[in-house]
């Protein structure tokens, strides 16, 4: 029996993400490995709708598409100045990359008491 590669079109990108939506909040550790396979999946499913290939993203960015290919399957997580690169290269904002994350409320930090935070009441002033 052949395995079937998985994760070749856009649909079954989506499915894929999805699955791992549903798997968020088993533990902090799965939570960083989530993180890296839905943004890679990200990175994969843009790249897949822009027709590129990963050699071309690889060039783009100055690395191997060996090392796209590993962002792509979450083996590897991107530092901030690849994605935006990628962001450039593929015309798209960054937070296309973060979309599952915020249209699932997902969060990193554990509710406190009556489910928020003591923040300071004061706005953050930036100086």
């Amino acid at each position: 029996m052949r395995n079937r590669q998985v994760n070749t079109n856009v649909e079954e990108i989506n499915h894929s993400i999805d699955n791992l939506v549903n798997q968020w909040g088993i533990s902090a550790d799965d939570n960083i490995k989530i993180t890296h396979k839905i943004i890679g999946l990200q990175i994969k499913k843009i790249r897949l709708i822009r027709g590129k290939t990963l050699t071309k993203c690889g060039n783009a960015l100055g690395i191997s598409y060996q090392q796209v290919q590993k962002y792509e399957k979450g083996y590897n997580s991107t530092n901030p100045i690849p994605l935006l690169m990628l962001c450039e290269y593929l015309t798209v904002s960054i937070d296309y990359f973060f979309q599952p994350f915020i249209d699932n409320n997902l969060t990193f930090l554990r509710k406190r008491e009556n489910n928020v935070y003591p923040f300071k009441t004061e706005p953050y002033l930036a100086r």
